[in-house]
């Protein structure tokens, strides 16, 4: 209970980011109890009913092939949750792993950093394009994908801050009384890296949702019977002009989500940074 009270205390005096909290449990919410809160099946279509207007039943109005929109809104943010958390446990698993071993061995690090530095010079869509080209279109795919993009910017990251770590007193005490690498490295030097691990997890989770929908947008991300915010814009571009609410709900969807994200970042990174303490005091 002490753990979630002073993760709350980081939201306290700072609207924006409360309001970003109330948004992304709203998410979960609606990941989770998908098939309880959703009117009609989302693969079910209705030829009579296609393009209705938003109204009741059809809150959010169907598309062209009759379906609810609101229901596939629903289980879309069912993948957005999957998509974002499976990218967050990839990129700093991998990011995080080989920043601190190429911080902590010179040798190995030339050339870990090197194959980073390589990667970083492609812009993030187009590298997850290059990758989703050479693999199949699935859930499990498009998770890898998104977090080997977000690695690169992960390893970036830990390999500065595990360098600085290395020469603390602490990690020559610890070698001094016989501790090995593997001890130093995550009984020492990781617990130390939490605090900036989660605010990265906040923002590649942030990232995550826009290179999913932009995935999904050109055809190279899930699978198109899969319900997700991103197929919702790819497969209702052309109606813009005679449904616009087809694309108006998924694309706010997206866009509040990366934002309640990017403020939760921003608070976090305040409250566990001392650096930022002073600029946010009294905000």
């Amino acid at each position: 209970m002490s753990a979630i009270t002073s993760f709350l205390a980081i939201f306290r005096g700072r609207r924006l980011a409360t309001f970003g909290l109330i948004w992304l449990l709203i998410v979960v919410v609606a990941a989770v109890a998908a098939p309880l809160l959703a009117p009609f099946d989302p693969l079910d279509f209705d030829p009579m009913v296609r393009l209705s207007e938003p109204g009741w039943p059809y809150i959010f109005g169907t598309d062209h092939f009759g379906r609810d929109s609101l229901s596939r809104a629903l289980f879309g943010a069912r993948m957005a949750v999957l998509i974002g958390l499976g990218s967050v446990l990839v990129a700093l698993s991998t990011g995080g792993l080989i920043g601190m071993l190429s911080a902590y061995s010179t040798r190995l690090g030339h050339v870990l950093m090197r194959l980073v530095d390589v990667l970083m010079a492609f812009p993030a869509l187009l590298l997850a394009l290059v990758l989703m080209a050479l693999l199949e279109r699935s859930v499990l795919n498009t998770i890898i994908v998104i977090g080997v993009v977000y690695a690169t910017t992960t390893a970036r990251i830990l390999f500065g801050l595990t360098l600085k770590l290395k020469n603390e007193v602490f990690v020559d005490a610890a070698t001094c009384s016989g501790a090995g690498h593997a001890s130093i490295l995550f009984r020492h030097i990781l617990p130390n890296l939490i605090s900036p691990l989660l605010v990265q997890a906040s923002f590649i989770f942030a990232f995550s949702q826009l290179q999913a929908a932009a995935l999904d947008f050109l055809g190279l991300g899930l699978p198109p019977e899969v319900p997700s915010w991103g197929n919702m814009l790819s497969e209702e571009r052309i109606y813009i002009t005679r449904a616009p609410w087809l694309l108006i709900f998924p694309g706010a969807l997206i866009i509040l989500s990366v934002f309640s994200m990017n403020l939760i970042g921003d608070a976090m990174r305040d409250s566990l940074d001392p650096r930022f303490k002073d600029d946010i005091a009294g905000v």
